[in-house]
């Protein structure tokens, strides 16, 4: 009976045991608790958005039909005087144009049309905006911004000119004056480029209507059900008339998109932002914030290469309008003492310490705080906080 007494004892002092590392030793301890390690890392403000690409473009179109013959390829460089193609006699005119839909698109819009019809108000005060802009080019001795503001002008008033028409024969007779000036194509007598720009084979009719003078005059409702059927040039024959390439303005280009009101609070005129495409991410910055009936119109400015910059018309994109770097820490380890947000430092001794942190911003899920000192808002105190590798009690709440 001895033994069985023995194994009584043993099994109650095992679970005396068990009970002082399960229960006591880690109150006293804390051995057992679940810590995380501060870490340096970074914290984005980011949006997913629709944005649409806008460029200074012209299209140029076949004089002749026949063999095309490139010399430029697709997203290249070119300076003024670069040859771009030949064509050569050959082709059948009475083949039908497969380019015949965006073909009929360029020409409504190049004789006046516009997916603006019903802004006239807004299209008058842009082109006020646009003379205040000359107006400041032409005293600061900018003559060649100035000339290009002026074309943006001419064509702004040729559209306004074009909705006001009252029938339709003022309507056919302003679009046999406005298509030399007011739209994005040219039939050239030869194929040498007249200007600086990127040469690209991909056009979608709109050329003349996502222009820097235009973007400003978008709004969601145009747009939402228009369709962007971009296509490519790129072919072995030409008919007459045909679009053959464009050349595009790529010192300066923009994408446009609509934020929430929740949302704009992120966005400042003028303030650097990022947007992350398929191929990489580009710098720009906020050009300018438009209310737009609800919504907020964002138009970022670029002036660096993107490899697609001058193919894509609308696309899903990332814009990223804070990029903070700092110390890290998970929303859920973060607790508060008398309304100071801190957390629970693990000391030498193991113990662990409240640390008071001053947050610099949140996405929800992690914060981005300040490290080793801040002051207080009023700048007179000093407070001592959290530094990087310090060990932070998990969970404390």
């Amino acid at each position: 009976m001895k033994w069985k007494k023995k194994l009584v004892l043993l099994f109650c002092t095992t679970l005396i045991i068990l009970f002082i590392i399960i229960y006591v030793f880690p109150n006293v301890t804390g051995a057992l608790k679940q810590t995380e390690i501060i870490e340096y890392g970074s914290l984005q403000e980011t949006d997913r958005v629709t944005a649409f690409f806008v460029r200074s473009e012209i299209v140029y179109f076949a004089n002749k039909p026949g063999t095309i013959q490139y010399y430029v390829k697709e997203g290249e460089q070119v300076r003024k005087g670069i040859k771009v193609l030949d064509i050569s006699h050959g082709a059948q005119e009475d083949k039908e144009s497969s380019y015949k839909r965006i073909m009929e698109r360029i020409s409504r819009f190049n004789g006046g049309e516009s997916i603006f019809s019903d802004d006239i108000k807004k299209i008058r005060m842009q082109i006020i905006k646009l003379e205040k802009e000359r107006g400041i080019a032409l005293g600061e001795g900018e003559t060649k911004l100035a000339a290009n503001l002026d074309e943006q002008i001419k064509r702004l008033n040729q559209k306004k000119e074009y909705i006001e028409a009252t029938d339709e024969t003022a309507k056919e007779e302003l679009v046999r004056q406005n298509r030399t000036v007011n739209g994005a194509g040219i039939i050239p007598e030869n194929y040498i480029s007249d200007a600086n720009g990127v040469v690209s084979y991909y056009i979608d009719g709109y050329e003349s209507e996502f222009t820097p003078e235009n973007m400003e005059l978008l709004s969601r409702e145009k747009i939402k059900n228009m369709s962007f059927d971009v296509q490519s040039l790129a072919r072995d024959t030409t008919l007459t008339k045909e679009p053959l390439y464009k050349v595009v303005d790529n010192k300066k280009w923009y994408a446009v998109f609509w934020v929430a009101p929740e949302h704009i609070v992120k966005y400042e005129k003028g303030k650097l932002a990022k947007i992350n495409l398929p191929l990489g991410q580009v710098d720009g910055r906020i050009y300018n914030i438009i209310d737009d009936k609800g919504e907020w119109l964002v138009i970022l400015e670029f002036n660096r290469y993107y490899e697609e910059f001058a193919q894509i018309r609308e696309i899903e994109a990332e814009v990223v309008t804070s990029d903070y770097m700092g110390l890290t820490i998970r929303n859920e380890n973060i607790t508060s003492k008398d309304g100071q947000p801190g957390v629970f430092v693990k000391a030498k001794s193991g113990e662990y310490v409240f640390k008071p942190i001053e947050i610099i911003t949140s996405d929800g899920e992690w914060s981005l705080v300040e490290a080793s000192f801040y002051y207080t808002d009023d700048g007179a105190t000093k407070v001592e906080t959290v530094n990087i590798y310090d060990e932070i009690l998990k969970k404390p709440n």
